[in-house]
């Protein structure tokens, strides 16, 4: 306990000799005689020191907040989807500034019962600008910081990839297809009534 009373002690006296340093009031509020802290050697390394260790605070705590949104990010399970069979429309979209196409159709060639149900089948993405596959890598961005994004190989042009949607965005892509398959096949039914 006296061990820690120490360091809070010097770590507080570091702190109001660094801030009257900076605000230039260190003779008004340092009116006891500190010792080893007048020296400006001493000064200068507990600057350096406090500094260092605010920054790696604040680098600590921003790979933490990293780590924590890909956590959330990521899905939860992993299944593979098949190709459909039986094809009943295909469709492309553009989502996330780039482009993903969709089949909507059954597993079976034929459907034996009522209960096969159709399902999207998503491919992507691909470059907007030649229709390529794109790769998923990681860019840099800024100093130290890097961002994920989809990287066409034959025009190298970068695509940054959803923050809200990490890792999730074919899943995002089949849902809207899948709203826009099924409103096309309940306007199908009606028009052949």
């Amino acid at each position: 306990m006296r061990l820690r009373a120490a360091v809070a002690s010097i770590i507080l006296g570091l702190l109001t000799t660094v801030l009257g340093e900076l605000l230039g009031i260190s003779q008004r509020i340092n009116p006891v005689d500190t010792g080893v802290l007048n020296s400006l050697w001493a000064r200068v390394v507990g600057v350096t020191v406090l500094v260092a260790l605010i920054i790696y605070w604040i680098l600590n705590y921003l790979i933490r907040r990293r780590e924590k949104l890909r956590e959330e990010n990521a899905p939860r399970a992993f299944h593979s989807k098949s190709e459909p069979r039986t094809v009943l429309a295909e469709g492309e979209i553009e989502k996330f500034g780039v482009k993903w196409k969709g089949k909507y159709g059954t597993f079976r060639r034929r459907s034996y019962t009522d209960s096969d149900d159709a399902y999207v089948y998503v491919e992507g993405p691909f470059c907007p600008e030649d229709g390529r596959n794109l790769k998923s890598r990681t860019v840099p961005k800024w100093f130290v910081f890097e961002e994920e994004a989809w990287v066409c190989p034959h025009c190298e042009r970068t695509y940054p990839r959803s923050t809200t949607h990490y890792l999730d965005e074919d899943n995002v892509v089949e849902d809207e297809l899948e709203q826009r398959f099924e409103q096309q096949s309940s306007q199908g039914r009606r028009g052949r009534r």
